[in-house]
């Protein structure tokens, strides 16, 4: 698991099979609406996507954070329309909760 923490001190926890989507800003045009591109929608363990997901990283931390530096926004889980959006300027750490020894 997961736990990204805000700036503001409250924190998320993820697992291997949540479902994390990311937005770009899509507004660049001044005649259309205000809005947000789909970037990227799966889960660390790559369920979610047709493909292997780009989150499998030899650390977990290390995918999501990269994911983050890369999107505008991000929500986390499959119900995009009742989630909160997340600004990814507002996350100050990812940690890994697991810790395994070899």
């Amino acid at each position: 698991m997961v736990k990204i923490t805000f700036l503001d001190g409250t924190d998320i926890t993820i697992n291997e099979e949540t479902v994390i989507y990311g937005y770009t800003n899509f507004s660049d045009d001044p005649e259309k609406e205000f809005y947000l591109k789909e970037f990227y929608t799966n889960s660390i363990n790559g369920n979610e996507g047709k493909k292997t997901s780009r989150l499998t990283t030899y650390d977990e931390k290390i995918g999501i954070m990269g994911f983050i530096l890369s999107v505008d926004c991000f929500l986390i889980g499959e119900d995009t329309k009742n989630s909160i959006l997340y600004r990814s300027t507002a996350v100050k750490s990812v940690e890994n909760l697991d810790f395994y020894f070899d």
